[in-house]
């Protein structure tokens, strides 16, 4: 929860503004890849970690992933706009040239400047204050609708439960094939790195929804109709490749670091708690719910 509360507000601090989306997402691939592992390790088939004798070594994976962060966080400069408002001008300029570089030092410094002073005399919002400041009121319907539009979107009940959708649509293996599809996330992860600051936040939002939309009726037609028609259980496993597609362009990259964006830096750690808080809650929902809906379904 911490983590995915602190990285996108670091990502967002520490890139350039032209490019400051196709970082933010870089969070997201992160997450796609470690999801990939995670099935990779643990599909039988592969002869890896998904075996009766070797599946208590996956527990060791996120310890080794931990002390690899541990070993190289140090080397990572802190936040500008932080070193900016604790250490001062020099201390966040010296970040800036290690991070992008000399030519560019200046300018950011400037944009920090400018960020602090509009909000100078303001102390850090807390949650209550934040809820009851009128003038940020829409850029909180925003990040919390965007963090329920990501979660509410099924995306979790599909990568949860991949697996068992497969198994009932004869899939040979499913394990397997939940683990191709945790490949094809992480692949459209990457051109959503690309395309993020070239097309726009409300652009890739909009149609991937749409897409999404497409992707979730297919889906639901291929259940109802599968009694009736053949071919469902074929159409019911490309619908849903389309939601993984669809959501990795949009909601699956944005709701993260939109937050980080839209509020200013004397509200934004405190609208990051909050909106990550509630996507976790609707991540929780969706995974408890899931199943029962399945169970009744049938």
């Amino acid at each position: 929860g911490v983590a995915t509360a602190v990285v996108p507000t670091y990502f967002s601090e520490i890139s350039p503004i032209a490019i400051r989306g196709g970082i933010g997402t870089m969070h997201q691939l992160g997450i796609t890849i470690g999801i990939l592992i995670s099935q990779a390790l643990s599909t039988p088939s592969l002869n890896l970690l998904g075996s009766e004798t070797r599946w208590k070594w996956l527990f060791f994976v996120p310890v080794a992933c931990g002390l690899l962060e541990v070993l190289v966080l140090p080397f990572c400069p802190e936040s500008p706009s932080y070193l900016y408002s604790t250490k001062g001008k020099a201390a966040a300029r010296e970040a800036i040239v290690k991070l992008q570089s000399e030519k560019v030092a200046d300018q950011y410094v400037e944009y920090i400047r400018e960020e602090v002073e509009s909000t100078e005399g303001e102390n850090k919002l807390t949650v209550l204050e934040l809820f009851r400041d009128k003038h940020l009121r829409k850029q909180l319907i925003v990040g919390v609708t965007v963090q329920l539009m990501m979660q509410f979107s099924g995306i979790d009940a599909v990568l949860y439960y991949s697996t068992r959708v497969f198994y009932q649509a004869g899939v040979a293996d499913p394990e397997l094939a939940t683990t191709l599809l945790g490949t094809i996330n992480v692949l459209v992860t990457i051109f959503a790195v690309k395309y993020m600051d070239v097309a726009g936040r409300k652009t890739l939002l909009k149609w991937s929804w749409m897409g999404m939309i497409t992707s979730y009726s297919l889906l639901t037609a291929s259940f109802i109709l599968k009694p009736y028609v053949n071919l469902m259980d074929q159409l019911s496993i490309v619908a849903t490749t389309g939601v993984i597609i669809f959501f990795a362009f949009g909601p699956g990259c944005i709701a993260w670091f939109i937050i980080a964006e839209i509020f200013p830096l004397r509200a934004r750690d405190t609208a990051m708690a909050i909106g990550i808080f509630i996507n976790w809650v609707a991540n929780w929902l969706v995974a408890f719910t899931f199943p029962i809906l399945l169970e009744y379904t049938q």
